[in-house]
């Protein structure tokens, strides 16, 4: 049995340009524990704690709660304050995203500017 669902639209339109994509696939978890929060990141870095239930981490939500402004959220698997070309996921105010981490079991988030809020949720692998 399955235990994680997905769905995704990706829907992109410019100047003729289109490119569209609806999927839905599931996932079987091994574990059943998961972390769920809001951080606040800052620009020195800080890590994504997940509880000490989460052994391995699987499928991660993030949202970068911020509502305006043009500062950004950097998330790594690196050491705290890692450069910005380390990163594999990059939020500006209001943006989400879900990823499969490859089983790693630290996560760390870096603000471009000023303090952060980011929304994550950490299921285990």
């Amino acid at each position: 049995m399955a235990d994680f669902k997905i769905n995704l639209q990706i829907i992109f339109n410019n100047n003729g340009a289109k490119y569209e994509r609806n999927e839905s696939f599931t996932d079987t978890q091994t574990g059943n524990a998961f972390a769920a929060g809001i951080a606040d990141i800052d620009t020195g870095g800080d890590t994504l704690t997940a509880d000490g239930d989460v052994g391995t981490y699987g499928w991660v939500y993030v949202k970068n709660l911020s509502t305006t402004g043009t500062a950004y959220i950097d998330l790594g698997h690196s050491a705290e304050g890692f450069a910005a070309d380390d990163s594999i996921c990059r939020l500006y105010a209001g943006e989400s995203s879900i990823f499969k981490s490859n089983g790693r079991t630290a996560l760390y988030a870096d603000s471009s500017a000023g303090t952060q809020q980011l929304e994550y949720a950490i299921f285990e692998l």
